[in-house]
């Protein structure tokens, strides 16, 4: 007994330790045994055994102390040691991305998908991974694949997915077989919110969420630096929740509200109107500023995703609120509209919406991914904020 408790307890220092090791952009083992308050040959022992397995470079010899004594050598964690791989499937492309082991992007790749199929595109995404394993450099090669699922996901598990016909495959099973590495699945505005907090400047926020505007509607939650999955991981399917909507008969039926307000929807209420066939996102701007019709249109559904969001914000009560939203990047008009209308509806959180919200969901996944690699799912990890990525007010 007393053996398991101090092996269990190793365990602990040593998360603790490469805890520290990601978490700083350099440190020391005087430095990481003061941060975790460990005695400081349990830290060299720590130390010693993470650097034999490669995981801490070195960085720079430090400034002694003002009482003298040896320099500090300053390490952090071995970027090199090894890569994660993450992917984002849409409706008509998929998005790849790869990052070091410290989150940093090493690759970032979206095509799309002539045929969509999953057999077809689980050998793409094969093919993906193999190229980059053909040109790999670092010490241990794939070490995590996630993928990023617009759809209902629980335990790994792809619960619901209305635009992915699965077929019976099981994404983690065969991935983690193919490669010999764990393999994460997790829904995409989940993924967001999970990226606003690793990534975020400071972590001070413990409570915030995504609302993730693409052919649905999703609400990622992340509450005392957790994420809230709920029952079955259907927590955040706002595009799910009802609505009235008046008929030019003078008559009322409910609907879902993503079927008013998604991108997708707005997108087909657009080209019905002006009957199209496609539509460019360069060809709605225009329309927008010149087609009093097409103007309504959006002015409307800006009004409509205010409205389901004022219910989730109450509802979830979080510090933060951010829209992620490539509709909302293309007419910032749109997210101007929804943002000052919440403010009306008497909401005082703060509001931004991310700009590069392509990649959102895709650093939320190299994040679980790298959590997972590491062996610390449960750890607060502080991811460096990427150039690509920026939130406006």
């Amino acid at each position: 007994m007393i053996n398991d408790h101090r092996n269990l307890s190793r365990i602990q220092n040593k998360k603790l330790v490469l805890q520290q090791l990601f978490n700083n952009a350099e440190t020391s083992r005087a430095e990481i045994a003061r941060q975790l308050n460990l005695n400081k040959s349990t830290v060299s022992s720590i130390y010693d055994e993470l650097n034999e397995d490669g995981f801490i470079e070195g960085v720079r010899q430090g400034e002694s102390t003002s009482s003298g004594g040896r320099k500090p050598h300053l390490v952090c964690l071995n970027r090199n040691y090894g890569y994660v791989a993450s992917f984002n499937i849409g409706t008509s492309y998929m998005a790849s991305m790869f990052n070091y082991l410290n989150g940093e992007i090493i690759q970032y790749n979206r095509k799309p998908i002539e045929k969509f199929d999953i057999l077809n595109i689980m050998q793409i995404i094969k093919e993906e991974i193999k190229k980059l394993q053909q040109v790999d450099s670092t010490q241990h090669g794939l070490l995590a694949i996630a993928f990023s699922i617009h759809g209902i996901v629980f335990n790994n598990k792809i619960i619901d997915s209305p635009f992915l016909a699965l077929q019976g495959i099981d994404l983690e099973e065969y991935f983690s077989k193919e490669f010999n590495v764990p393999v994460v699945l997790e829904n995409e505005a989940n993924l967001s919110a999970v990226f606003e907090q690793d990534f975020g400047t400071n972590q001070a926020t413990h409570d915030l969420i995504t609302i993730s505007i693409h052919r649905g509607i999703g609400v990622g939650i992340i509450a005392g630096h957790n994420l809230y999955r709920g029952y079955r991981g259907m927590a955040g399917e706002i595009g799910r929740s009802l609505m009235t909507n008046d008929l030019d008969s003078g008559s009322r039926q409910l609907v879902k509200v993503e079927s008013l307000c998604s991108e997708d929807s707005i997108i087909r209420q657009v080209m019905n109107a002006k009957n199209l066939t496609e539509i460019t996102s360069e060809d709605l701007v225009k329309l927008y500023r010149e087609d009093d019709q097409v103007k309504q249109i959006l002015n409307h559904a800006a009004q409509l995703i205010a409205e389901v969001s004022y219910n989730a914000i109450v509802s979830y009560g979080p510090e933060k609120i951010y829209f992620n939203s490539t509709l909302f990047e293309d007419l910032p008009v749109m997210y101007e509209m929804v943002r000052d209308r919440l403010v009306e509806l008497g909401i005082f959180s703060p509001i931004q919406m991310i700009k590069g919200s392509r990649m959102t969901s895709l650093l939320g996944a190299s994040s679980l991914a790298i959590h997972r690699a590491l062996g610390l799912d449960d750890y607060l990890l502080h991811f460096r904020w990427p150039k690509e990525v920026k939130n406006i007010n």
